[in-house]
């Protein structure tokens, strides 16, 4: 695999978080191929580094390490480390009777005792009062789900001024978890307790850890980082504001940094499943569309030999996470609401899960590519194809192309067939964190086919929202991730100035269905056909081109359809 890969990971049974001592790698080298040798200089992206929040505090070291292997494109060192435990010792058995016993302690927090309690599913604590002011009013009690909390850790306080003050003591337990801003992201956050025994913060630590390891969290994950999407900052986000939340976690990570275009692809279809819970992909939507297609790929050919492209596709079969570093990460805004990576870092690291929709898109009676986001024909496929010429003027070249595109704006004639969706919701309601719409159990009844013959200025499948930072709300504002359905976006003919002020409603005032030109329908599937008769794959000037997840597709006609709930995303919608 000429691929630049980096796993760390923890002693095999181990129910605890480890964390290696700070180190930094500088993946600077150089990788032979067939077709010679080529040069790489990125900034590693490696889970080897020291939590940010353990900047003037260590963990402790508890049991010395053993040798890890890193591979760097062939070249093999072997390092050996000091491992850093989050709880005793890591070679742990689950205690089912333990676990189902409550633990209680005393414990010092801000300079005051407090009664400490863990169950199974939270951790509580309140102030220890004297006999004579118990059931008096003001005793309040704080409760901490652990279903919230990111992992658990004994400290060694090296502060060591704070020992000569009230309720400083020289060990303490820190919870990680999580605080929701006002502007809907996750910030790290930790409850700190002190306590004068370093085997008993050891204990808390290891049994808050065993009962977070109950929880259905991925637990192994490959990493794919693209060191060329955005701003090329993919590499340094991994290393500065992700690795220390998945050490945390206890998450066991393969780093692999791409190197081309399909590379992730490639190795998804090779890999070893069995031994992922998770993939998580560092970037834009390119990579998540390249990952997400290996696997469906991968999993049809298994299924279906020679038959996989016309059988309709099985569910992903992995869960995939992704976190934003690309130019516009329209999947991460249309599914969290907002483009941070520490919120869908913490996010993957907790298993919160969405279940979304996932399309397949069929040429001649034969499935060409599957998607889950976007797919446009007119405008939008003539604005992707015009921005392929002025690659060299980054993201700016897509509002270019979009103003030459407009001044020159055509329609094209074509037929339309769709089926309605029969949800109870509508192209008007919204999906949120725990939408009804999106958790109803029955699956689309067969509908009768709608037919639409005219001249269209564009044709747009909306399966998300399609919000980004160009269009706060979106395209299609309601339609939901889950529900089976798209919302279709048919645009009849129009003059150019009509038409930019359909696109100013869409981008500024989140009114995009206004005016008598512009339907929508909630549909299950649709096939669309052009008056032109040109072979597949050649360009002509009498029909436009199909955008689907940001590739061009030069075919007259198209089958779409609608799988529900197809893909499990590692992420949260706002509530």
């Amino acid at each position: 695999m000429n691929s630049s890969s980096l796993e760390t990971s923890v002693p095999s049974g181990s129910l605890l978080n480890g964390i290696s001592p700070p180190t930094k790698l500088d993946m600077r080298y150089s990788s032979s191929s067939s077709s010679g040798t080529s040069t790489f200089d990125h900034e590693t992206a490696t889970t080897a580094s020291t939590p940010a929040t353990l900047n003037s505090d260590y963990a402790i070291p508890v049991v010395p390490g053993p040798s890890s292997l890193v591979t760097i494109s062939g070249i093999s060192t072997t390092q050996t480390t000091q491992t850093y435990v989050f709880g005793p010792s890591p070679i742990v058995t689950v205690d089912e009777d333990e676990l189902q016993k409550e633990c209680t302690g005393i414990m010092l927090r801000n300079g005051k005792k407090y009664k400490v309690s863990l169950s199974l599913f939270s951790l509580t604590w309140e102030r220890e009062r004297k006999a004579k002011r118990i059931g008096k009013k003001g005793q309040k009690k704080y409760e901490l789900k652990l279903e919230d909390v990111l992992g658990a850790c004994s400290h060694l306080n090296f502060n060591f001024r704070h020992l000569f003050r009230k309720g400083r003591d020289l060990f303490k337990l820190r919870v990680y978890t999580y605080k929701k801003m006002e502007d809907g992201k996750w910030k790290n956050s930790y409850f700190q307790f002190f306590c004068h025994s370093l085997v008993e913060v050891q204990e808390w630590a290891k049994s808050i850890n065993m009962r977070i390891n109950l929880l259905q969290r991925p637990r192994r994950v490959h990493v794919f980082v693209n060191p060329f999407s955005g701003e090329g900052l993919a590499c340094k986000v991994y290393n500065t504001k992700i690795a220390h939340i998945f050490q945390i976690a206890g998450i066991t990570t393969t780093v692999t940094v791409t190197e081309r275009a399909g590379h992730a692809g490639d190795i998804v279809r090779e890999m070893d499943l069995n031994s992922t819970d998770a993939i998580v992909c560092i970037g834009g939507d390119g990579v998540f569309h390249e990952v997400f297609n290996g696997l469906l790929w991968r999993q049809q050919y298994e299924m279906f030999g020679e038959e996989a492209r016309k059988v309709n596709p099985q569910p992903c079969p992995i869960k995939i996470g992704l976190i934003p570093a690309g130019s516009t990460n329209t999947v991460v805004y249309c599914t969290t609401g907002l483009a941070d990576t520490t919120t869908s870092a913490m996010q993957i690291a907790m298993g919160r899960e969405l279940k979304i929709d996932l399309t397949s898109c069929w040429f001649d009676g034969e499935i060409e590519r599957f998607g889950t986001n976007f797919l446009g024909y007119g405008f939008f496929g003539d604005v992707l194809k015009s921005s392929e010429e002025y690659r060299w003027m980054g993201p700016t070249r897509y509002d270019f192309s979009g103003f030459k595109t407009i001044v020159n704006l055509k329609s094209y004639k074509g037929r339309i067939e769709f089926k309605e969706g029969l949800t109870s919701g509508s192209p008007q309601d919204i999906c949120k964190h725990g939408c009804l719409v999106c958790k109803e159990t029955t699956e689309q009844s067969e509908g009768q086919w709608t037919v639409l013959e005219d001249h269209f200025v564009s044709i747009d499948g909306c399966v998300m929202s399609c919000c980004s930072p160009q269009a706060n709300k979106g395209l299609s504002p309601a339609a939901h991730i889950g529900d089976g359905c798209l919302d279709l976006i048919v645009h009849r003919r129009a003059s150019p100035l009509r038409y930019l002020k359909y696109l100013a409603n869409t981008a500024f005032f989140s009114k995009p269905f206004t005016g008598d030109l512009v339907d929508v329908h909630r549909v299950t599937e649709f096939m669309f056909s052009s008056t032109c008769s040109h072979d597949k794959d050649t360009e002509c000037g009498n029909c436009s081109t199909w955008n689907i997840d940001g590739e061009l597709y030069h075919q007259h006609s198209i089958h779409v359809k609608v799988h529900r709930q197809g893909i499990t995303l590692l992420a949260c919608q706002p509530g």
